[in-house]
Order: C-alpha cells, then sequence, then structure tokens
C-alpha cells in the first residue's frame, strides 16, 4: 500500500512538471499585435499588423487597411526547430504571396526569426537587423 501511495505521487509529480511546462511554441499560441518595428536606429509605431498563432504549424498574418476599412491576410506555416528560433514561410492559400509581400517588409516569402523574450503579454522578434515588438491581443 505505501509502495502504490509513493508511485502514485510520483507520477502526479511528473504530470504536474509536465503541465507547467511552458515552450516557447505554447506561449506563442494566439493573436499577437505588432507595437513597433526597431531597425537602423528608428523605431516606428505600428497598430495594425497582427500574427496569428493557430496551432503548432500554422500561423495568419493579418494586416488591417484603415483607407478602406478592411483586413487583408494571408496563412502560412510556423516551424520552431530550436526552442527560440521561429521560422514562417507565407502560402498562396488566400493571395498570392507576391501580391501579399508589397504590403510587408518580408523579402521573401520565408522568414527567419529569433525569439528574444516571450511572457504571456509580450512578444519580441528579432531578423537580421530589425526588432518586432508585440503585444498579446
Amino acid at each position: 500500500m505505501r509502495g502504490m501511495k509513493r508511485g502514485i505521487g510520483m507520477l502526479l509529480i511528473a504530470w504536474l512538471c509536465v503541465a507547467c511546462r511552458h515552450e516557447v511554441s505554447d506561449r506563442l499560441m494566439g493573436k499577437w499585435q505588432l507595437q513597433t518595428v526597431e531597425a537602423q536606429g528608428s523605431i516606428a509605431q505600428v497598430d495594425t499588423v497582427w500574427y496569428n498563432f493557430q496551432s503548432e504549424s500554422l500561423f495568419m498574418y493579418q494586416i488591417y487597411r484603415p483607407l478602406s476599412n478592411d483586413y487583408f491576410y494571408t496563412y502560412g506555416y510556423k516551424v520552431q526547430p530550436e526552442e527560440h528560433t521561429l521560422k514562417l514561410e507565407l502560402t498562396n492559400y488566400t493571395i498570392l504571396v507576391k501580391d501579399f509581400l508589397p504590403h510587408t517588409d518580408w523579402p521573401n516569402a520565408r522568414r527567419t526569426f529569433t525569439v528574444d523574450y516571450i511572457d504571456g503579454r509580450r512578444l519580441i522578434l528579432h531578423a537580421g537587423d530589425t526588432t518586432y515588438t508585440f503585444r498579446r491581443y
């Protein structure tokens, strides 16, 4: 009986450790609004761009266009080969990538980011010489 209680206790502890583990990919889930883009010493305020991480492998890049009062978006794939590396790739799902890219600062359909910081409210990504700061929306 005592051994059984100890075994159950060990299983409970192991389960709690797994349940409490917060990997970067888990914390990315949800909608993130871009707030600032910092490049070459200047900071631009942004409030019309969202990255939506919808699953382990899918994301949506969404842009609000105030002049037409609508949203422009496309979907893509998300891969995290390492905890602090985020690779995103746009697809031709809702719009051709070549038609979407001019509305972004992405040089092509694939972008690799370093996850500099993430918590429940803030996300900081880095690509090349550019830093992107998001807030959870």
